[in-house]
């Protein structure tokens, strides 16, 4: 009986214990991610810093519970952040950000005698899906915009938008097009390091959105 009973307090005061670095980690997150937010929106460049704050605290964090298990998604967001990159589905910035998350909060946040929510799948993999069901309403309001517009060509209206190619540099957009032996050609994913003094009128870009 006095087993049982001892059994309970120390899970108790675990419990507690997450709780307390768990809420040190939604904090932490918040405040990073609301500044990454800012900066990016204002300029499009997020400082090192803030990723490499988020990484140290969330590596503090495991080193204090000693959760040595919990390197497994870690390690899983990492190959999937840099496999994206090496598609160019990814940029540099998309990378940092989603290992330093990976690393800040890598399992389920504790709430109570349970986590937040029970589940055989890694928690930066949740953060992962969640983002992309995120990101999929661009195409939605591409499309919508498109249509008010006039210029509703499938598929690259789902993508992007038409605006005169003398304002690419002005404003943060990819080119969705580029020229190949005299002729222009579109493309659903961004084109970089393309010449836009070789383009005349509108072509299709699309908006620099952080993933």
């Amino acid at each position: 009986m006095d087993t049982i009973i001892t059994t309970k307090l120390i899970k108790q005061n675990m419990l507690g214990y997450d709780e307390e670095l768990d809420l040190i980690r939604l904090l932490v997150g918040i405040a990073i991610l609301f500044y990454a937010s800012y900066t990016d929106l204002k300029s499009r460049k997020v400082s090192n810093m803030a990723w490499i704050l988020m990484g140290t605290i969330g590596a503090t964090i495991i080193a204090i519970s000693f959760e040595l298990s919990i390197l497994i998604p870690i390690l899983l967001m990492a190959v999937i952040a840099f496999l994206l990159n090496y598609l160019n589905i990814f940029g540099g910035a998309d990378i940092k950000a989603l290992i330093s998350i990976s690393i800040l909060a890598p399992s389920w946040p504790h709430f109570g005698s349970m986590p937040l929510h029970p589940s055989i799948i890694f928690f930066p993999l949740v953060i992962f899906m969640n983002s992309i069901l995120l990101f999929l309403a661009f195409p939605i309001y591409f499309c919508f915009y498109n249509l008010m517009k006039k210029d509703f060509e499938f598929p690259y209206c789902f993508f992007g938008y038409k605006i005169d190619a003398k304002k690419v540099m002005d404003k943060f957009v990819w080119p969705m097009e580029k020229i190949e032996n005299g002729k222009r050609i579109k493309k659903i994913f961004p084109v970089k390091n393309q010449n836009l003094e070789e383009f005349e009128g509108k072509i299709w870009v699309t908006s620099k959105v952080p993933f």
